[in-house]
């Protein structure tokens, strides 16, 4: 299965998947009586008004009632998601690792693994037959343990596991066993396997501050080196130039150490030490001293993370293995601020020697400009690389603390630029600001992560571990980043209730689902423009309000009715103990126009919506679908989820006003310049056709001219006797002009045809034909006849052959009446026997003027 695959549904854009292979939920039988209805129907409206008495006449909620599109969870057993992950050693990591490069689905790493030693199909093939046996196997095995377990050991007692569930004879044991010893060794040295325990979010950023430090600590520790040696050579040169460093070892050298005739030490004193060398200063000397003492006394500090918390996380979460430690203060934003402090300070003194040992070795070391800046050398003075050297500090913050008593030195960390991450579990369903005996909705909610926005230089993500890939991108964003973090999490753990109980995972995406816990990245090391800063990914259907999903039933008739259902905040208010008190059921048979999905509710202007009573679809353990009517309290709780959304979307750009605004004045530009255009150009035709018909009528009336003044008048005519003398051709004899001949049924063959007729035939315009520079270029024409209407060169309609094109006038008609240009000029039918001419030569009138 590949990573999407395996992510699910759930983990791309649209997080909850459909039923598959479960009957469906059905109404209940119901007998409707009006006057029953409108008696309900005004308990429910109380009720959603928020009248106690209405309270305790309408039936509460089971604890095994559940939003409509969450049913088919009910056993946790069955639902598969990405949990437990494997998770990639850090060790012998560039430093550059992305997500998915540390942490994968342990589903996805069990087929990598066992395609990569038994490529072949029939290869390992009761293993790889029961790879979901073992991933379903760990998921349950591990649901209890916090924290990452070695993957090898793991993977051989899930083996072990195996082989006695499926009591294989000794032949196909025996090759199980080495399969599973196979698939046990692809794991690498240092590998882990963690489960959706109670922190995992923690394990995982700690993952990721490991895959960052260890590589930048092996670099430096190798700059370290190099400063050593650049420094002992520039001592080595400088003893050269010392008396000690001059005979007698040298004398003794050069004469031989066995020779007894020569007092080497004599000698010594009475030769020539001069060697025409600047000495180096005593105080570069000293400097280039102590630099190297430095360098070669430091080791460095095995501790990683430090958590600083409240005390609240009592359990034991933190495996032996990692250098990690944790410290409990009542202030952690404050107590991490001094401690980011003192580890600073005691890396301030092997950093300036670092950077002496740099100037010193390249000889560029100026005491007048780097003395003062090295005698006030602190954390302000750090590079990028030597602030990613300071050991992680993290302040695991309680929301509510924070909204309140702690919101000053929070707010002051949050503005510090120190490089501290700060860790904040929040449950979407509260409002931190709230006191703990106060109603949650009794004020707007105040956003935490948008708080962190409003501060402006500070890295901000609002994500969850149910999504570790999105909360592995913006624990790495934060960690590669030299500025204060703060990280919104919600993990989806449920208290102890009566409710069904439910994965913590799915309870952790259903928050996502309903708007109550959105996702985004906020990197102000990307840049000023909010464009490039803000990362929306990870939200379901973001251009939406709420995400919209199907949802089948069957209806108190036995009809499966489909439908498109909307996950609201209202829909996981209902996996909340402590609210379920803002839901009641609604009795079957109760109708009502008045009675509106929530989605509609709040899709509603406010005076609409206060005609209306909201409710949401839930499913009870029986498989019964129910209306449950919601109070308003709760619905304009999710009026505020909504209006955040929204200013979430506008931030991303997704649904930006500003931007709508700008796109529909473009589009009334385009329109109001093609307006114009359109305008010049049926000017310019009528002017040009005006002259066209000026010109033709001129040209008529000469040829009328010139055709009677060619007439023969010199014969006399009787009285009353109408003239017949025909007018003669200029080509012909003068005699044939004058020859006047009868036909057989005595028609003057001489008379000329009449030339009034041409004239207007001259005149008249029979034949269709399209005004071209009018037309708008829509293809409605050509939808009626492709063959008759065509494009030229420059995209405009222009006439073929009509019969080579088997047109017909009700075409042209019709194509006259669809053309928004009214270019199309459909003249006078030519066959006769086309049935509804009459009609049509009606309707093409107003085309033919």
């Amino acid at each position: 299965m590949s990573k999407q695959q395996t992510d699910g549904e759930v983990g791309r854009m649209t997080q909850i998947p459909g039923r598959a292979g479960e009957s469906l939920p059905q109404l209940p039988p119901v007998v409707k009586d009006v006057k029953t209805s409108r008696r309900l129907l005004f308990t429910l409206r109380h009720f959603h008004l928020g009248d106690p008495g209405a309270m305790e006449e309408l039936e509460p909620l089971g604890p095994d009632m559940l939003p409509a599109l969450l049913s088919p969870f009910r056993e946790s057993s069955r639902l598969r998601y990405t949990y437990p992950l494997f998770l990639f050693p850090a060790e012998g990591q560039d430093g550059h690792a992305k997500a998915e490069q540390l942490t994968c689905p342990l589903s996805e790493w069990l087929q990598q693994a066992a395609a990569a030693f038994a490529p072949e199909n029939d290869a390992a093939r009761i293993l790889k037959d029961h790879l979901s046996w073992l991933d379903h196997h760990l998921r349950h095995t591990l649901i209890d343990r916090d924290g990452p377990l070695d993957a090898a050991s793991t993977l051989s007692e899930a083996g072990a596991a195996l082989k006695a569930h499926l009591g294989l004879d000794e032949s196909g044991t025996e090759r199980l066993d080495m399969d599973i010893r196979s698939l046990a060794d692809q794991a690498p040295a240092g590998a882990m396997i963690m489960a959706y325990g109670r922190y995992p979010a923690m394990h995982l950023l700690v993952h990721a501050i490991r895959s960052r430090i260890l590589p930048r600590r092996a670099r430096f520790r190798t700059l370290i080196d190099n400063c050593i040696r650049g420094l002992e050579e520039l001592l080595d040169v400088e003893w050269t130039k010392s008396d000690e460093s001059i005979e007698p070892a040298r004398a003794r050298d050069s004469v031989g150490p066995g020779n007894q005739l020569f007092d080497l030490a004599a000698l010594s004193e009475v030769m020539d030490h001069s060697r025409g060398t600047q000495r180096m200063p005593e105080e570069r000397r000293i400097r280039i001293e102590w630099a190297l003492q430095v360098l070669k006394d430091w080791e460095g500090d095995p501790v990683l993370v430090h958590f600083v918390h409240d005390g609240r996380l009592t359990c034991k979460w933190l495996p032996d293995t990692n250098p990690v430690t944790d410290l409990e203060d009542p202030d952690p934003c404050g107590r991490a601020t001094r401690l980011f402090d003192e580890q600073a300070a005691r890396l301030a003194e092997i950093f300036a020697a670092v950077r002496i040992a740099q100037l010193e070795i390249n000889g560029i070391y100026d005491p007048a400009i780097h003395d003062p800046w090295f005698d006030r050398f602190n954390w302000e003075g750090f590079s990028q690389e030597e602030l990613q050297l300071v050991p992680t500090v993290i302040a695991v913050g309680d929301a509510e603390w924070l909204a309140g008593d702690g919101m000053r030195s929070f707010s002051r960390l949050l503005s510090s630029g120190r490089p501290v991450q700060i860790l904040v579990r929040v449950q979407p369903s509260l409002n931190p600001s709230a006191a703990p005996d106060e109603n949650p909705f009794q004020q707007f909610r105040l956003e935490l992560g948008y708080l962190g926005i409003g501060h402006r230089q500070a890295v901000v993500t609002q994500t969850s571990p149910a999504r570790h890939q999105h909360l592995m991108e913006g624990f790495l964003t934060a960690v590669d980043a030299t500025r204060t973090s703060l990280h919104v999490l919600n993990t989806g753990t449920r208290t102890d209730t009566k409710l069904m109980p439910l994965n913590a995972w799915l309870v952790a995406g259903a928050a996502l689902e309903g708007r109550a816990h959105p996702f985004f990245h906020v990197n102000p090391e990307a840049g000023d423009a909010a464009a490039v800063r803000v990362n929306f990914s990870g939200n379901p259907q973001p251009e939406q309000d709420w995400p919209i999903h199907p949802f089948a039933y069957m209806d108190e008739n036995g009809n499966r009715v489909d439908e498109q259902l909307a996950f609201t905040f209202a829909d996981y208010a209902l996996l909340v103990g402590s609210l379920r008190d803002h839901f009641r059921l609604i009795p079957p048979g109760t109708e009502s126009d008045a009675l509106v999905p929530m989605q509609d509710y709040l899709a509603m202007k406010p005076d609409d919506a206060y005609q209306r009573v909201p409710f949401v679809w839930g499913v009870d353990g029986g498989g019964q679908l129910h209306r449950l009517v919601v109070a308003r309290e709760l619905a304009l709780a999710c009026l505020d989820r909504l209006n955040y959304w929204h200013t979430l979307q506008e931030l991303a750009g997704v649904r930006n006003r500003y931007v709508e605004q700008a796109i529909e004045r473009t589009r009334q530009e385009e329109r109001e310049a093609a307006r114009l255009n359109q305008e010049r150009l049926v000017t310019e035709h009528a002017a040009e056709f005006d002259r066209a018909r000026r010109e033709a009528a001129g040209e008529a009336m000469q040829r009328l001219t010139d055709m009677l003044l060619s007439m023969d008048f010199s014969q006399s005519l009787g009285a009353g006797e109408p003239m017949t003398t025909p007018a003669s051709r200029p080509s012909e004899p003068t005699e044939n002009k004058t020859a006047a001949s009868t036909d057989e049924e005595g028609v003057d063959a001489s008379k000329p045809p009449p030339q009034t007729a041409e004239i207007e035939d001259d005149l008249v315009f029979d034949d269709p034909w399209i005004d071209t520079p009018l037309c708008t270029s829509c293809n409605d024409c050509l939808k009626v006849n492709p063959l008759l209407f065509v494009y030229n060169d420059e995209k405009q309609a222009a006439l073929t052959d009509i019969e080579e094109a088997n047109a017909t006038y009700a075409q042209l008609v019709q194509a006259a009446e669809l053309c928004p240009a009214r270019c199309i000029h459909p003249g006078k039918p030519w066959n006769p026997d086309e049935p509804g001419l009459e009609d049509l030569v009606e309707r093409a009138a107003p085309f033919n003027q």
